[in-house]
């Protein structure tokens, strides 16, 4: 090794002509010269004819250079990423303004719509309170006391109707309220996060400017901060940040009031978001109900449920928590599905078990809320099913369909008559008939297999996944959006996905819930869409009451 300190190596170990070196040797005094890079320290001249002879040496220049070379990269480095980060700080704060403006417009279309039912209420109260002044004029004593009684209660009739618009808006703007803490809280902790990461830069840059100042503090303290700045530039901490931000924002703009009418009554929510469902009650059901299956909704709290046992139909209240048996039992018949027309009217598909002619009769019935016979409906009877499901579609009007057979029939619930018949191409209808909003019409048409047809008949979209066993499908009559209940085989649970009317599954098992032990059957417990905004399941011992929460 000492052989290489001769020709090149000697004039490798002369000072450059014109450095002036002001950083000496410890412990020869002698200017600094040389790194040796087996050992990892400057040496001067004697250092490096004495001690380090064998060792592979660089002149302390191209040390130099080369490490302040390095250190002005990655000092560009970091004012580009301050640069990114200081953006996304503005766009952090205009996510709060943009959300803050996007809630804001929400309550202003809450505001316009509640102050149009409230000015209608008033509006007939000034109608009833002008009427009653054109009567009290002639007998002024006698007619004023009448006129003060007839006002107090228009005032008080007025109060009534009003007190659950008031109540209503109330509660859609506390669920904004809601949702908006919620970004505002996720963003102040980005927010955090984005402010941290700045600090962070702000300490490594500051370190950088510190040991550049002096050539030897670069050349002791240089890999360290260089390690140090490496484990800091943390890349993945602006991309996070800025994913959730975009998250939020697409949240945010999915959120919407949604509003219509449903079974004669008026409904509104404020939903277009995914968000969490959470079991906010449960409803035990009576052990007088030996095997119940749910059938369907006659209102907002009304469930109507079969013993599947003792072939009886019950209606418990989610609101009261009470059932009581509405049809007594019967082994020739019982009732598939039900729906309400409006707010005194109830229309009930049913399977017989036997029926003649060329006619299915009694198999389409209307009922008043205190369950008497309106009146039968009778439909043309197209092969030996005896089975008709039925709901009612946005007009009002009934639609009914037979089992294993193609067409699907709107009856007018006034008369009775059949109105139009929807044939499908291709396809007959297994079960449960759903009418959306949107005049079209879901149908099971397969084992897993539910299709959106229009009002002609034409197939809009074809709805099924392989991990759907028995499955069910519900509306939410307001948004159209699809609710799958089926039983998973592997894992013994009952699960809800959520589905668009075209068919794109928007989130899997939003709500799972067990068989309870207490019911041999395992594939009949589908679970409810209320117009208000709850999913209903049944285990088939208490009925589990969902409501949707915002979450980022």
């Amino acid at each position: 090794m000492a052989s290489k300190f001769s020709g090149e190596r000697d004039e490798k170990l002369r000072t450059r002509k014109g450095h002036d070196m002001t950083w000496s040797c410890d412990k020869h005094g002698e200017p600094i010269k040389f790194y040796c890079k087996e050992h990892t320290i400057p040496v001067c001249h004697p250092c490096a004819t004495k001690d380090h002879k064998p060792c592979e040496l660089d002149d302390i220049e191209d040390v130099i250079l080369e490490r302040r070379r390095i250190l002005d990269d990655k000092q560009q480095e970091i004012e580009e990423m301050k640069k990114q980060l200081k953006a996304l700080s503005s766009k952090l704060n205009y996510t709060v303004t943009s959300a803050s403006n996007h809630f804001q417009s929400i309550n202003d279309e809450l505001k316009v719509a509640f102050e149009d039912k409230l000015k209608s209420v008033q509006d007939k109260e000034k109608q009833s309170i002008c009427s009653i002044d054109e009567e009290v004029d002639k007998e002024i004593q006698i007619i004023n006391e009448k006129r003060e009684r007839r006002i107090k209660s228009c005032h008080e009739e007025a109060e009534k109707q009003q007190l659950p618009i008031k109540e209503s808006q109330a509660k859609f703007l506390s669920e904004t309220k809601a949702i908006s803490e919620v970004v505002a809280n996720k963003i102040k902790d980005l927010t955090s996060k984005n402010q941290r990461a700045i600090s962070n830069i702000d300490n490594v840059e500051s370190k950088v400017k510190q040991i550049k100042q002096d050539d030897k503090t670069i050349v002791n303290k240089a890999p360290q901060v260089l390690a140090f700045l490496n484990d800091n530039l943390n890349l993945s901490v602006h991309q996070d940040v800025s994913n959730c931000l975009e998250r939020i924002r697409s949240e945010v703009q999915r959120v919407k009031f949604v509003e219509g009418d449903v079974g004669g009554e008026h409904y509104g929510k404020i939903d277009g978001y995914i968000g969490k469902w959470e079991l906010v009650k449960s409803i035990h059901i009576p052990s007088i109900v030996n095997n119940p299956w749910v059938r369907g909704l006659i209102s907002d709290d009304e469930i109507c449920v079969r013993d599947l046992d003792k072939k009886a139909t019950y209606v418990t209240n989610i609101r009261t928590e009470n059932t009581k048996k509405v049809i007594e039992g019967d082994s020739s018949m019982y009732i598939s599905s039900c729906a309400p027309i409006d707010s005194n009217v109830v229309v009930c598909g049913k399977w017989r078990r036997s029926c003649k002619g060329g006619s299915l009769d009694g198999f389409i019935t209307l009922y008043d809320r205190q369950w008497k016979v309106v009146r039968d409906i009778s439909l043309p009877r197209n092969n030996l099913s005896n089975q008709v499901h039925v709901d009612v579609d946005r007009d009002g009007m009934t639609l009914a369909a037979q089992n294993k057979q193609p067409n699907i029939y709107v009856i007018n619930p006034a008369d009775g008559k059949i109105v139009n018949t929807i044939t499908m191409q291709g396809k007959m209808a297994w079960g449960k008939i759903q009418a959306l909003s949107s005049g079209e019409i879901v149908l099971k048409t397969d084992d897993n297999e539910f299709t959106v047809i229009s009002r002609l008949g034409e197939e809009k979209a074809v709805i099924h996944s392989d991990e759907w066993f028995v499955p069910w499908c519900r509306v939410d009559k307001l948004t159209d959006t699809l609710y799958i209940a089926y039983w998973d085989r592997e894992r013994t649970i009952y699960a809800v996905d959520q589905v668009t009317r075209d068919g794109t599954i928007e989130a899997r098992r939003i709500v799972e819930y067990e068989h309870s032990d207490l019911i041999s059957e395992n594939y009949f417990k589908p679970c409810l869409v209320v117009p208000n905004g709850y999913i209903v399941t049944c285990d088939g011992a208490k009925l589990s009451v969902y409501k949707k929460r915002f979450i980022v």
